[in-house]
């Protein structure tokens, strides 16, 4: 098989997509969690530099002290010319007095085919295949199996349950392992904003971000060291599922080529949004 880079070699919309699902479940707090039942799901619209690239539908539901969360990608206007790309991500676990992962999967496909399959235990890495694997290089730091414990996957880090002051909504640190990387994502209050979109109209909180790259990045390089000192990333929340889950309804990343916006167009019952985006489709 194989070894390729952290990221693997793709055209520009399939690194678009790549984009979109990092900054939607890189960007979003995981955290203490409620037993309450409850299903939402939202629809995303991502434009780099003012350009449509990628859209996306994300459900969460809880149930029964366990939650669901499925998150579906794929590449739409001007992208679409230049490569077509679909991903799939998954992810369950147990809902306690913190987020307990069990599994988390990844299928993309496109110009290549990006694939993980994660099992986790308290917090740790149990088993993993990810497809493509690392390229060993001399400036890697490699990811020790240190680096897989206390770990939540991507998108199970879209899940946060309502807490009772805003401020705790931000500040936490999230320590994220996505088959490949091991980083952490900072985040830190900023303050209050209107957020009106269909099916939601109120108040959204607002945090800042800080990436930490911890494992599995290449030290030195242009990237590494832009996305580290990056101050442009914020992410802003609301409250969903009858006040029992907050889904991001705006993220904002400054790239070294350019702004990454992903911003929700609607938010609703998942069988009627399910009808709009495969009308759409």
């Amino acid at each position: 098989m194989a070894r390729v880079e952290t990221l693997p070699r793709r055209s520009k919309g399939a690194l678009a997509t790549a984009a979109f699902a990092a900054a939607l479940t890189a960007a979003v707090p995981s955290g203490s969690a409620s037993a309450r039942d409850g299903e939402v799901q939202a629809l995303y619209a991502a434009s780099f530099m003012g350009i449509g690239i990628a859209k996306g539908s994300l459900s969460v539901k809880v149930e029964r002290g366990a939650y669901a969360a499925k998150l579906h990608i794929s590449t739409a206007g001007l992208a679409r010319i230049v490569s077509s790309e679909e991903s799939y991500i998954d992810a369950k676990g147990y809902v306690g007095r913190s987020l307990v992962p069990a599994t988390y999967e990844l299928m993309s496909r496109g110009d290549s085919v990006t694939q993980v399959s994660m099992a986790l235990g308290g917090g740790n890495v149990r088993s993993l295949r990810a497809i493509p694997e690392l390229i060993e290089r001399e400036d890697r730091v490699p990811v020790t199996s240190a680096a897989k414990r206390h770990v939540v996957d991507p998108l199970s880090a879209a899940i946060l349950p309502i807490v009772r002051d805003d401020k705790d909504v931000c500040d936490r640190t999230l320590p994220i392992f996505d088959g490949w990387t091991r980083y952490d994502i900072k985040l830190s209050y900023t303050g209050t904003e209107p957020v009106n979109v269909p099916g939601y109209k109120g108040d959204a909180i607002r945090c800042s971000a800080r990436w930490v790259p911890v494992a599995g990045h290449r030290e030195g390089t242009k990237s590494t060291e832009y996305m580290r000192d990056n101050r442009d990333l914020d992410v802003w929340f609301v409250p969903m599922a009858e006040g029992k889950v907050m889904l991001p309804s705006k993220i904002s990343v400054k790239t070294m080529r350019g702004l990454l916006l992903v911003v929700a167009t609607q938010f609703g019952d998942p069988a009627k949004l399910d009808k709009l985006e495969q009308a759409a489709n």
